[in-house]
């Protein structure tokens, strides 16, 4: 089976990048058969939306999918071979990475994704460095993008019980916002939740609800007012800076910004087997004050 879709992702929205996913997915669910190649011939642009969604799907997938006639923009953030940077010297991807100190992207990295994880630690700090002097993010503000992506990060440690996570980012700096994407192919959230004594959530539409609601599924004796940090993160980046929040897992999606908050489901049959978080982070807040958001 060969799929050749016409891929040009436009930042207007965030959710444009789930669209040419599903039209994939949906072609490779609805077919029998086991070989399936994926041809980029006829795309133009993705996003990190595009790229991770595509990632945790194949990652998962039993069948033998490859992409073939990826663009070189596909290249350069390694779709097709994520960078692993603790399988090298710490020296060695501070150099890779180095390469791009002058571009406005941040290519797939595929982190361990294991808490207290010292390799875990080392990379986000490199991605968070580099992030905020390709962009000259100014000091508030690169508090706030520091805080996002660890409370992201400490969100797929603590529930998803995967491998690996993965990270990518792409800045539009005519329009001044940066899109971050940052996934696992763990549990999803239904099934962190189905590991409690106590549960009563039976569906991905729930478990993502309870999410947002800040339901935790750790039986911790904060776990019901911390849930998974995402509370703080929304209120700094919507009513803080003014971007937009999205997450995706197993057959649901949740939209959030300043105008929308919305839940929507996958059509029948179609599922990530785990979590995706899409941010859009305005960075350019002189008003910004990261101090206000923190609980």
């Amino acid at each position: 089976m060969i799929i050749n879709d016409n891929i040009n992702v436009k930042d207007d929205r965030l959710i444009n990048g789930l669209v040419p996913t599903i039209s994939i997915m949906s072609q490779i669910e609805y077919s029998t058969d086991k070989d399936v190649v994926i041809d980029f011939s006829n795309t133009r642009f993705i996003s990190p939306v595009f790229a991770l969604s595509m990632l945790v799907y194949v990652s998962n997938n039993d069948r033998n999918i490859r992409f073939a006639n990826m663009n070189d923009y596909m290249k350069a953030i390694h779709l097709d071979n994520v960078i692993k940077p603790d399988e090298g010297r710490r020296s060695e991807f501070v150099a890779i990475m180095e390469r791009y100190s002058q571009k406005t992207y941040i290519p797939v990295i595929s982190f361990p994704a294991q808490k207290n994880n010292d390799d875990k630690e080392d990379i986000l700090s490199v991605v968070e460095n580099l992030i905020i002097r390709q962009l000259s993010i100014q000091s508030n503000v690169a508090s706030g993008v520091k805080y996002l992506i660890s409370e992201t990060i400490d969100n797929i440690t603590e529930h998803s019980e995967s491998d690996r996570g993965f990270i990518c980012a792409q800045a539009y700096q005519k329009k001044g916002y940066l899109d971050l994407c940052i996934a696992d192919r763990g549990v999803t959230l239904l099934g962190s939740y189905t590991k409690l004594d106590d549960n009563e959530i039976a569906s991905d539409l729930e478990a993502i609800k309870a999410a947002n609601r800040g339901i935790s599924s750790k039986n911790l004796p904060d776990a019901e007012n911390r849930g998974y940090g995402i509370y703080t993160s929304k209120k700094m980046l919507i009513d803080g800076l003014g971007g937009q929040y999205m997450m995706m897992s197993g057959s649901t999606g949740y939209m959030k910004s300043r105008k929308i908050d919305e839940f929507f489901t996958l059509p029948r049959g179609l599922r990530w087997s785990g979590t995706i978080i899409a941010l859009r982070i305005p960075y350019q807040a002189p008003l910004f004050n990261y101090i206000n958001y923190i609980e």
